[in-house]
């Protein structure tokens, strides 16, 4: 892209695939910027590759961290079932699948708490709602607020 349609992305001539790969070796061996090889199957391609995902070397933590928050509220989401066109998709959870969600949201609630760690406010603002998800007592047979995933 960077080679046929260099202005578009603000460049003043085009930029071969040379050197950004020269760029990319010389910010990772400065400490500037790291990387992590994935298999990604979610290409074009019917066929997996191993990608590359670069990120600032200061932000690895907080990536992960969020990353963490994201999937436990995704869980979370799930814990009273998952209804897809009238029909039960997944089953709701056990209690003691519950109680450790909940657990697993409580130590992330603390990690991103707005007065221990600024910058995860809303991220705490999901969790909580997550929680208070966990601990309703809904059934989705049964009431007319039913959850489409």
């Amino acid at each position: 892209m960077l080679e046929s349609n260099f202005e578009w992305y603000g460049a003043l001539k085009p930029v071969s695939i040379s050197q950004i790969h020269r760029t990319l070796r010389d910010l990772y061996n400065s400490g500037v910027i790291t990387f992590e090889t994935r298999i990604d199957e979610d290409t074009q391609n019917a066929i997996p590759q191993r990608v590359k995902y670069w990120q600032l070397t200061d932000t690895v933590d907080r990536n992960k961290l969020i990353g963490e928050v994201n999937d436990a509220c995704k869980l979370a989401g799930k814990a009273h079932g998952v209804m897809f066109f009238g029909s039960l998709v997944y089953p709701p959870f056990t209690d003691q699948q519950k109680s450790d969600t909940a657990k697993e949201l409580k130590s992330l609630m603390q990690r991103t708490h707005p007065d221990k760690t600024p910058g995860y406010e809303e991220q705490f603002k999901h969790l909580q709602e997550s929680l208070k998800y966990i601990r309703s007592n809904v059934n989705l047979l049964d009431t007319q607020n039913k959850r489409l995933s």
